[in-house]
């Protein structure tokens, strides 16, 4: 599972951790220094040593005279929730985490002063607390409170989060127990997250861990707003904010996968896999596992024959190389293509195959994935549970992801995002001119490396020149261009036409090369760099501490995550009264599954918001061509 794209000095992750509601993550978030002989602090002393009471709600009568007190307090209120598993579902691993699983037990607030209140919600009923929901909230990882809420029929409209507030300021994601312990000096425990929360009676210790967060994430804030706005990080954090809602949303939609075709499709993957293996075994003989990369190098060492294990590539222990992407520009040999059909097939089923439909929701018959804001290093989504931002580009496997009946996708997207933005913040008057006037950088770039004109330019040479335009962005020599080319998008390009691709390009887009060698400059000497929205990648806070083209993509991916989340709070407000939901999110693309009659309407809503969120970032930036929404029955077919 790919989790955050983050390093750093003290955050890892443990594995065999349930998801922590307050992390969001599937491991739990821990400081490497060695906590075996800390003293923890029970809940209860914590509570104690800030003179805090507890006011345990069961009552109707209880529970509205404490919303008419905390309506008194300081907002934004602190608010947490703790969740039960639904009986029908309690073997189920996500059961207490996902809402259609689940049930809110308790709902925490605190609103400063000495009460905190507990509203038990298997004795009230939810509305009981709307007045609060107009209200300034914070929580922490509040997509995960927020989707549980609207799940139960509460709809929250201002809500702060300390765990983006943290990565505002950090780049990380921490726990609200590393947050607690490095802000307000407590040393939480959290043993009692994973108590039964559905027990008719909830013990005194039960109560006092669930109350203290909604206290944790009310102090943190003022202290965190504070570190925000002297960083002068608001941008930052309010973009992630303010994105929330449709996030939530987003994961308590899911997304309609068809289970039947899936099964259909692994089974030509098993079929493909078998071919290939007996094509192998009269290659290797049957002494040689072709799932064992050692036993296949050591097979090419023998069997090679000179020259070509002087073309073979190896890796840095002297091992030659048997990856795919070796296998996919390597030196021809009988064994290359049939290793590449098996290690191809074998990764579908192993990453695609039975334990990715297992995420299917018993209840909806939906995935519903974890999009983790703030989850990379650039400020872009990050997905889990499974990852449904980067299926296989396999049309066969996106036609999965579908619409069920009556309904269809609605898929728009930015047309070359990450190139605009380059353009927009090296200011590059060639890029420019190209994007005001409509034209398709790609055929532009292709016509300058064969020195042709644009009507002349082929298909051939114009994705020869998308590898170009892609890989030269984030600064790859002609050796790593040559590979990339290959690799992703079938083109073979020597490393001699590599280097005169450079040049074609660099000349082309001298504002482009000015901005590349004055940002890697300064980032090199700062050891950081910052995007257009003021998220800052300090690399001395990571392992591999500065990477040049890091560098280079930090402020071009930033930026158009930026873009991202800047569109999603107004595609929120542009879908309310359509029979229209968002169901996932791509980087520059974003899907919607949506009712036949309102597809024409939804498609000018998602162009309209994505624009605004275009121009929210880059005020100056062209429109032309810039959104396209299509519609179709899957995803393959809008593609």
């Amino acid at each position: 599972m790919t989790e955050p794209e983050e390093s750093g000095s003290k955050i890892k992750y443990r594995a065999g951790c349930r998801r922590d509601k307050n992390s969001g993550a599937q491991f739990e978030l821990f400081d490497e220094n060695d906590r075996t002989n800390e003293k923890i602090d029970a809940a209860k002393e914590i509570i104690s040593r800030e003179g805090l009471t507890l006011h345990y709600l069961k009552s109707s009568g209880e529970a509205s005279a404490a919303v008419e007190e905390l309506m008194k307090g300081k907002f934004p209120l602190g608010l947490d929730i703790e969740t039960a598993k639904l009986n029908e579902f309690r073997d189920h691993k996500q059961a207490g985490l996902e809402p259609h699983l689940s049930c809110i037990r308790l709902i925490q607030l605190y609103g400063g002063g000495e009460k905190v209140y507990v509203f038990d919600m298997f004795a009230l009923n939810v509305k009981i607390l709307f007045p609060i929901w107009d209200k300034p909230l914070v929580a922490h990882n509040a997509v995960f409170d927020v989707k549980h809420l609207l799940h139960a029929g509460a709809k929250p409209h201002q809500i702060g989060c300390t765990m983006l507030m943290a990565n505002a300021l950090t780049g990380k994601l921490f726990s609200l127990a590393d947050l607690g312990r490095e802000h307000l000096g407590w040393r939480m425990s959290k043993t009692q997250q994973i108590s039964d929360w559905d027990s008719p009676t909830l013990t005194q210790d039960q109560l006092e861990y669930a109350a203290l967060d909604s206290v944790a994430v009310y102090k943190m804030f003022r202290i965190l707003m504070d570190q925000i706005a002297k960083n002068k990080l608001i941008q930052v954090y309010t973009l992630m904010r303010d994105a929330q809602l449709a996030i939530a949303k987003m994961e308590l939609n899911g997304i309609y996968f068809d289970l039947n075709g899936h099964q259909r499709l692994m089974a030509t993957w098993h079929q493909a896999k078998k071919r290939s293996a007996e094509e192998l075994l009269q290659v290797l003989g049957p002494h040689v596992n072709p799932d064992s990369s050692k036993q296949i190098s050591s097979w090419l060492q023998t069997n090679l024959d000179k020259e070509a294990l002087n073309e073979w590539p190896m890796t840095k222990t002297g091992q030659l190389k048997t990856d795919r992407s070796t296998l996919a520009r390597g030196p021809h040999h009988p064994l290359t293509t049939p290793l590449q059909k098996y290690k191809d097939a074998a990764k579908m089923l192993s990453t695609f195959g039975t334990g990715y439909a297992e995420h299917i929701n018993p209840v909806t018959g939906r995935i519903h994935a974890y999009f983790r804001l703030g989850g990379t290093a650039t400020g872009r989504l990050s997905c889990s549970g499974p990852n449904i931002q980067n299926p296989p580009r396999d049309k066969q496997f996106r036609k999965l992801f579908s619409a069920p009946a009556g309904r269809i996708l609605v898929v728009a997207d930015y047309g070359q995002i990450e190139l605009r933005v380059a353009a927009l913040i090296s200011g590059d008057e060639s890029m420019l001119e190209a994007y005001a006037n409509g034209e398709d950088l790609h055929r532009k770039t292709a016509a300058a490396i064969a020195g042709v004109p644009l009507k002349e330019v082929t298909p051939e040479q114009r994705q020869a020149a998308k590898a170009v335009n892609f890989g030269l962005l984030y600064g790859q020599g002609p050796k790593g261009l040559a590979r990339y080319a290959k690799t992703n998008y079938g083109v073979d390009m020597s490393e001699r036409e590599a280097v005169e691709a450079r040049e074609a390009f660099f000349q082309t887009y001298s504002g482009l090369k000015r901005w590349q060698q004055e940002t890697a400059r300064k980032a090199e000497s700062s050891k950081s760099v910052v995007t257009l929205g003021g998220r800052v990648r300090d690399f001395s806070r990571e392992a591999r501490g500065y990477q040049y083209t890091e560098a280079l993509n930090t402020p071009i991916q930033g930026g158009a995550a930026e873009v991202l989340l800047a569109t999603l709070p107004k595609l929120d407000k542009y879908l309310e009264g359509l029979d229209a939901k968002l169901v996932n999110v791509v980087h520059d693309e974003i899907v919607l599954e949506v009712a036949k009659r309102d597809a024409p309407r939804t498609k000018q809503a998602v162009e309209k918001a994505m624009i605004e969120g275009m121009l929210a970032m880059f005020p100056n930036a062209s429109t032309v061509g810039l959104v396209e929404a299509k519609a179709g029955a899957n995803w393959a077919e809008v593609k």
